[in-house]
C-alpha cells in the first residue's frame, strides 16, 4: 500500500508542475494538455485502488490514516480538474481571439492592396482563401489534440498494465508463502504457478496490442 501511495504522490507532483507551466504560459501546447489529461485519469485510478486497499487494512489506526489520505487525494483531484478546465477555457478563448485577429488583419491587408484586375473585387477571392486556411488550421489543431489524447491514453494503459503486473507478482508470492505455511499439496502450488504463468502471457499480449495500436495511430493518422 505504501508503494501505491508514493506513486500517487508522484502523480500529484507531476500534475502540479505541468499545471504551473500551463498557467504561466511557459507551455500551452496540445501535447502538454494531453499529458495532463492522461495523468489526471491515472491519478483517479490510483485513488480508487488505494481506497480499495485501505478498506482491507486490518489495523484501525492504519486504516484511518489511509482514509485520510484518500480524502486528501480526492480533494487534490477535484482541484486539479477545476484548475485544468479553467486554464483550457482561457487558452481556447485566447487562441480563438488570436486567430480571429490574424484573419481580420489579413483581410484588411488584402482590401487595402491595389486591385490588379478591373473586374476583381478586393474582398472576394483573398478573403475566401483566408477563411479556408483558417478552417484547415483549426481542423489540424483539433486533429492533433485528438491524436495526442489517444497516444497519452495508450501510455496510461501501458502504465496500468505494468502496475497490475507488479500487483500480480506480489499476490503470487503471498499465495505461495501462505500455501507453504499451510502445508498445501504440491499440486495446488503447481496450479497457482501455472495460473501465474497464464497471467504473465496475458500481460505480454496486452502490452503488444497497446504498442501496436499506438504505432498504428502514429503511422496512419499523422
Amino acid at each position: 500500500m505504501n508503494s501505491l501511495y508514493n506513486h500517487a504522490l508522484k502523480q500529484v507532483n507531476t500534475l502540479q508542475r505541468d499545471l504551473d507551466k500551463f498557467q504561466s504560459g511557459e507551455d500551452t501546447s496540445v501535447a502538454l494538455q494531453g499529458s495532463i489529461t492522461a495523468i489526471v485519469n491515472a491519478f483517479k485510478r490510483s485513488i480508487d485502488d488505494y481506497e480499495t486497499m485501505a478498506k482491507k487494512e486490518m489495523i484501525d489506526a492504519k486504516r484511518e490514516k489511509a482514509f485520510a489520505r484518500v480524502s486528501k487525494f480526492r480533494e487534490d483531484y477535484d482541484n486539479f480538474n477545476k484548475t485544468f478546465a479553467q486554464l483550457k477555457s482561457r487558452e481556447e478563448q485566447a487562441s480563438h481571439t488570436r486567430n480571429r485577429t490574424q484573419l481580420l488583419e489579413r483581410r484588411q491587408s488584402r482590401m487595402n492592396a491595389p486591385v490588379e484586375h478591373p473586374y476583381q473585387t478586393p474582398s472576394s477571392s483573398p478573403y475566401l482563401q483566408q477563411a479556408h486556411a483558417y478552417r484547415e488550421r483549426d481542423f489540424a489543431q483539433r486533429t492533433g489534440m485528438q491524436l495526442d489524447d489517444m497516444l497519452h491514453q495508450g501510455k496510461a494503459a501501458l502504465d496500468d498494465l505494468f502496475q497490475q503486473r507488479n500487483k500480480l507478482k506480489s499476490t503470487q508470492r503471498k499465495i505461495l508463502d501462505a500455501a507453504n505455511t499451510l502445508g498445501l499439496s504440491r499440486n495446488v502450488i503447481q496450479y497457482i504457478e501455472r495460473r501465474s504463468a497464464e497471467d504473465k502471457w496475458i500481460f505480454y499480449a496486452g502490452v503488444c496490442i497497446t504498442l501496436f495500436a499506438m504505432w498504428a495511430i502514429v503511422h496512419y493518422l499523422t
